[in-house]
């Protein structure tokens, strides 16, 4: 607000909705062209416009808008909406006193102007800042669905069971439903802390095309092979299970 203010906006009046009778009030007689104008809720731009009319002349368009005429008419349903909510809807005018010219052509300044506020503010409701809000709406519940998807996720332990092979073989497979919870890379490196000991860390691998179903297998080489098969043998026996709590992407902590 105070921005539109050191431009040159200046209250005018407000928007009204009493006994079912929708109009608005301006301070004064205002008969200049070449107009912007926006409308003002607690301090918020809500809409910015500008028109070639009087500001009478286009919040008529306002006031009493044909159905045809889109804009006016989703407007009046938005001040109306707003007014109902006991909200005071103000009406804000910049007269464009400059006077500007370019090799002899008068220059609009209201016009440009126009597109360089609404690029920066994003009133809700302009077309542009309704899209954006929309997006950023549409973006927010994703984040939220997954953040409440991998909440659950990372509060059910993942359970492994030790059959023949993953007591021998230095490997173990994680279900596909927690897939998306590790690195999507083939081969990809992730640590493993084994029980409590925060310095008891084997380096594995993260095998995406050992499973038809594309869940992740970790497997173990090496020296960090050996350490986990004698870390699965000194702790556990066939049939038993240890979980598996996912800490990071390419960090996972296995325990009784």
């Amino acid at each position: 607000m105070k921005k539109i203010i050191e431009l040159g906006f200046e209250k005018v009046g407000k928007w009204s909705f009493k006994n079912e009778l929708f109009k608005f009030e301006l301070n004064d007689n205002y008969t200049n062209r070449n107009i912007l104008y926006s409308f003002v809720i607690e301090n918020e731009i809500k809409y910015i416009g500008k028109s070639i009319k009087t500001v009478s002349q286009r919040l008529n368009g306002y006031k009493n808008p044909n159905i045809t005429q889109r804009t006016n008419f989703r407007l009046n349903n938005l001040i109306i909406e707003k007014l109902k909510e006991g909200k005071e809807v103000e009406i804000y005018l910049f007269v464009d006193k400059a006077e500007l010219n370019y090799r002899g052509k008068n220059i609009n300044l209201s016009a440009g102007l126009e597109d360089n506020l609404i690029a920066e503010y994003l009133p809700e409701w302009n077309s542009l800042g309704k899209n954006r809000k929309l997006s950023e709406r549409k973006k927010v519940i994703k984040i939220e669905k997954e953040e409440n998807i991998m909440e659950k996720v990372y509060n059910e332990e993942i359970i492994v069971k030790i059959g023949e092979a993953y007591y021998n073989q230095r490997f173990f497979n994680i279900r596909k439903k927690y897939s998306e919870l590790f690195a999507k890379n083939h081969l990809e490196p992730i640590k493993i802390q084994l029980g409590e000991n925060i310095e008891k860390i084997v380096i594995g691998k993260i095998n995406r095309t050992a499973n038809s179903t594309g869940a992740p297998r970790i497997i173990m080489t090496g020296i960090d092979g050996i350490e986990y098969e004698n870390w699965v043998q000194e702790n556990f026996k066939m049939g038993d299970v240890f979980k598996v709590e996912i800490i990071e992407k390419d960090l996972i902590k296995l325990k009784k």
